[in-house]
């Protein structure tokens, strides 16, 4: 016979949006990629060093599902403006480039993403936007695929003291949760259907978890985030790059998120819902 704590386990479970009880993960590498990058050093920095600016980048091979490969590519779809994820035909903020297999000295195989401001603070606030869509393996990326589960720890999410940095995330693409490293000090923040995530600290690891964020999702077939960023004056040009990691296997910390937050249900429990587990609660409490 079950017990209550178990039973309400599985319950709560039910209630709740269901990420905190995701089994099935597809796990992606970002290590075989099908568009060469031959270019070296983005904006001059020691990140990569190959890289490829490149509006699309193809992944064959990138995982597996029910016995068979998933392909995934990258695009670029815009620039926005920061403030919203409206997109804007011109930006101080430009795009850099894609650099494939980041961080394998440290055994994972991610995805670099790069764009930089371009010095004029006429429009502080701006960045890229981009999307990750996956196909069925081999189908020269015609037939889209639905995963039923993905998980990408966002690291180097970190800023300058004259630069703010921001990714965007939004619930129509399957979002169901989230975690902050411990000490990352990244805040985030509900606007209607998407998720802002503010960066907090300086100068933290560009190739560790310590600045990272690990976001779920769940019945996915492409999945959209924005970069963006609000630069001050004063800020160096050799600062001018942002830049941050998707890491689709966990490989970085072996899977382990014990040094990250409790995760965050996307979106929070209504207040109906929040009534039905109290009451869920003193039910059990009684039955004992």
């Amino acid at each position: 016979m079950f017990r209550l704590p178990f039973l309400r386990s599985v319950l709560l479970c039910a209630l709740l949006s269901g990420a905190a009880c995701a089994q099935t993960y597809v796990d992606l590498s970002f290590s075989n990629n099908v568009q060469p990058a031959l270019e070296m050093y983005p904006n001059n920095s020691t990140l990569g060093p190959y890289y490829t600016s490149g509006l699309n980048l193809d992944f064959a091979g990138a995982g597996n599902y029910n016995g068979s490969s998933v392909d995934v590519r990258v695009s670029v779809i815009g620039l926005t403006d920061g403030e919203s994820s409206s997109f804007r035909p011109t930006s101080t903020y430009q795009w850099v480039g894609w650099i494939p297999d980041y961080n394998s000295v440290n055994n994972s195989d991610d995805l670099g993403v790069y764009y930089r401001h371009d010095g004029n603070l006429l429009q502080p606030s701006g960045g890229v936007a981009w999307t990750m869509s996956f196909y069925e393996g081999g189908s020269n990326f015609t037939n889209p695929l639905t995963l039923p589960g993905v998980r990408f720890l966002v690291y180097d999410h970190d800023g300058e003291p004259l630069q703010h940095e921001s990714i965007r995330a939004f619930g129509d693409d399957g979002l169901v949760g989230y975690q902050l490293a411990n000490g990352s000090n990244i805040s985030a923040h509900q606007e209607g259907d998407e998720w802002r995530f503010n960066s907090g600290g300086l100068g933290l690891s560009e190739t560790g978890p310590e600045g990272g964020m690990i976001l779920y999702y769940q019945n996915t077939q492409s999945i959209r985030f924005d970069q963006f960023a609000t630069t001050f004056f004063g800020l160096p040009s050799a600062q001018s790059g942002v830049f941050q990691a998707w890491d689709g296997n966990l490989n970085l910390i072996g899977g382990n998120t014990s040094g990250f937050g409790p995760l965050v249900s996307v979106p929070e429990p209504s207040a109906p819902m929040l009534a039905a587990i109290a009451m869920l609660g003193l039910v059990l409490r009684r039955r004992r």
